[in-house]
């Protein structure tokens, strides 16, 4: 058995919990009760910065659990160019993390927060694009395979 087959099997499981972690984020997201009116919203912030942290950590792992290539294990056989779409989607995704870092961090060089929350505004809908676009080109590859057959 190869590295690249040994590999492959984590393909589907580190996908799945990626797309579980967010979905369930959402889920929780979703169902936060609002503060009382005479609370700061302290609370109801602090929960929505940990599932945003939660939802971008699946985010992330599914995003390197599709680039994974199958090998000779079940799996889903995106192409080339597909898998390069994910592993920009986490590249994305990383960078729209660490583009509000550096203005914190380091504002003698001159990025302000204007220009790190319009990187970050970029980066994040760049990275689902690249995610949604991936699965969708290969969805449509399925199909139109099973259409001709």
């Amino acid at each position: 058995m190869t590295v690249r087959s040994r590999l492959g099997v984590l393909q589907l499981p580190i996908a799945g919990l990626g797309v579980l972690v967010v979905a369930w984020t959402a889920y929780q997201f979703a169902t936060i009760p609002p503060s009382p009116p005479e609370s700061d919203g302290f609370v109801e912030g602090l929960v929505g910065f940990f599932l945003g942290v939660s939802a971008w950590s699946g985010f992330l792992l599914a995003a390197l659990g599709f680039a994974i290539p199958p090998g000779d294990a079940p799996g889903i056989r995106f192409n080339r160019w597909q898998r390069r779409l994910f592993v920009g989607a986490a590249a994305a995704a990383v960078l729209s993390l660490a583009a509000p870092l550096v203005a914190l961090l380091l504002p003698s060089v001159g990025v302000g927060m204007g220009v790190a929350v319009r990187t970050w505004l970029v980066l994040w809908p760049a990275a689902v694009l690249a995610l949604v676009g991936g699965l969708g080109w290969r969805a449509a590859e399925a199909v139109a395979v099973r259409v001709r057959a």
